[in-house]
């Protein structure tokens, strides 16, 4: 990610806070961000990594130094074009490493936008790991930014407690759909690619083709999974009925905190509620890794109110975010 001599390694103070650009490389960011509660896929190396390999984007990182302590991190994306106009977002950063007082998360946010002038031919897209509010809003208008696209709406889901509390957590119903799952003499194996993934993301595309919903294409998942240092961080949870797959999904760990990614299901995963199964064995499998969250993924009642329901029947908690500023 650090790209060495020449690169923008300068640091700029203010209010306490010292940003420094490009500092670190992939495995620096991974620790660097280790320890972060609930750190979105959005920034993990891995992710800009993938979005390198799949986009004109590069993945440009930034740490907040107060004193010698690292206190904030965000990874941003840059895409530059002929004749120095510049293009770069920051989705669902920075991420905060430490407490810091309202002064200084101000001048977090001011230290980022001050890279990006307008007059500079700079076109600057913020989404904050904020929650939708007339004092996120304040907070970004304090910085010179305003909202351009309302906010992105998922559940987080708490790790921390036991198997037997987590259950005891679910709606009632998905608890029984779990239970009838479980009845139904299918079987679930896990694995990190190969003919399990390609089975999954091929349906995937072909789905998110024929219903024309915005998600990501099996190429930049495969991207993703190929990206990051630890090769066992994507992973498929594949139901089978006898030798036959019937439904799959994939998650992604990233920190101390998962992201339930793609899934597919036919027709005979629906009737054996194959879903359930799956995201209930990833659960105890990301358990057993240490992963303290689970990010279930976006929520649009309005759009796709099945499953919206079904990510909100495992207990988690819905979050919506301020949106995305300009």
């Amino acid at each position: 990610m650090a790209s060495g001599a020449g690169s923008d390694r300068r640091g700029e103070e203010l209010d306490g806070i010292v940003a420094l650009w490009d500092a670190v490389d992939q495995r620096q960011w991974d620790e660097l961000t280790a320890a972060a509660e609930r750190l979105p896929l959005e920034q993990c190396s891995a992710y800009g990594a993938a979005m390198a390999r799949a986009s004109g984007y590069r993945p440009m990182p930034v740490v907040f130094m107060r004193g010698p302590d690292r206190v904030a991190a965000a990874l941003l994306l840059e895409w530059r074009f002929p004749g120095g106009f510049r293009m770069a977002k920051l989705t669902r950063g920075p991420v905060f490493l430490a407490a810091v007082s309202d002064v200084e998360r101000g001048a977090v946010f001011r230290l980022i936008k001050r890279r990006y002038p307008v007059a500079k031919l700079n076109l600057f897209f913020l989404t904050p790991e904020l929650p939708a509010g007339a004092e996120s809003d304040a907070q970004m208008g304090a910085v010179g930014m305003r909202p351009m696209v309302t906010g992105y709406s998922t559940v987080w889901l708490d790790l921390r407690p036991d198997l037997d509390a987590l259950r005891a957590g679910l709606h009632v119903k998905w608890r029984n759909q779990l239970t009838a799952a479980e009845g139904a003499k299918l079987r679930v194996r896990s694995g990190y690619g190969g003919a399990p993934m390609e089975w999954l993301l091929s349906r995937h595309d072909q789905h998110r083709k024929r219903r024309k919903f915005r998600a990501p294409a099996g190429a930049f998942v495969a991207a993703l999974a190929d990206s990051g240092r630890d090769k066992r961080a994507v992973q498929v949870f594949t139901a089978y009925s006898g030798s036959e797959p019937i439904a799959a999904i994939l998650t992604v760990r990233h920190g101390k905190a998962a992201t339930y990614y793609v899934g597919w299901t036919g027709l005979e995963g629906r009737e054996e509620h194959a879903h359930n199964l799956l995201l209930w064995a990833a659960i105890e499998k990301l358990k057993g890794l240490g992963v303290e969250w689970l990010d279930l993924g976006g929520v649009d009642g309005l759009h796709m109110p099945g499953v919206s329901r079904f990510k909100l029947g495992l207990g988690g908690k819905l979050v919506t975010l301020a949106g995305t500023y300009l």
